[in-house]
């Protein structure tokens, strides 16, 4: 894996099944997802992050995840929104533009061969049960997908001083407020 050098982290981007999910779906008789698991910590990670001001979203291929993101007010862009994939790297310059941010300013977490493409050109994790070739491209974080892998993503950045510094009352009481103004 090459590795990528950065500062402070502003962005945030997140793949989601395989990540906040353990990449189960769960279908009817007539194909059409009916549900996902996903981890409660990860969406506590996920407000932590965004209570340092560090903007997350979410870049996945499938559309059922949308309503979600929506209701935990996260932007989502889906790649496969016509039911063929486009290459993740592709909305790079978007992102940066919209967000404000730099590629070394941004940190993207995936879990599959779709995902490689933007690893190659941002820093990037994974979780432990990605194939070896998604493990070439990203660091490795000692969680599946789905089983903590957001909040081990939080704590490896903070651990590693990317994270603005934080003191633990001030920053509850931002992500409280986040908190409340998402529908579960």
């Amino acid at each position: 894996m090459e590795s990528r050098s950065y500062s402070l982290v502003k962005l945030i981007i997140l793949d989601v099944d395989g990540i906040l999910t353990d990449g189960k779906k769960y279908y009817d008789r007539e194909g059409t997802v009916q549900y996902k698991t996903f981890c409660d910590k990860d969406w506590t990670a996920i407000k932590r992050f965004r209570a340092l001001g560090i903007a997350v979203i979410f870049l996945t291929g499938d559309p059922f995840n949308e309503s979600i993101a929506r209701n935990r007010k996260i932007d989502c862009i889906v790649n496969r929104a016509n039911g063929a994939h486009s290459d993740k790297s592709t909305y790079l310059p978007g992102i940066c533009k919209q967000y404000n941010v730099a590629a070394e300013e941004i940190v993207f977490a995936g879990d599959d061969i779709f995902d490689v493409g933007l690893m190659r050109l941002v820093a990037s994790y994974c979780p432990s049960d990605a194939p070896d070739i998604v493990k070439q491209h990203a660091r490795e974080l000692p969680s599946p997908g789905g089983e903590n892998f957001v909040m081990k993503l939080f704590d490896s950045l903070d651990r590693a001083g990317s994270l603005p510094t934080w003191e633990f009352d001030s920053h509850m009481q931002a992500v409280y407020d986040l908190d409340s103004r998402e529908k579960f």
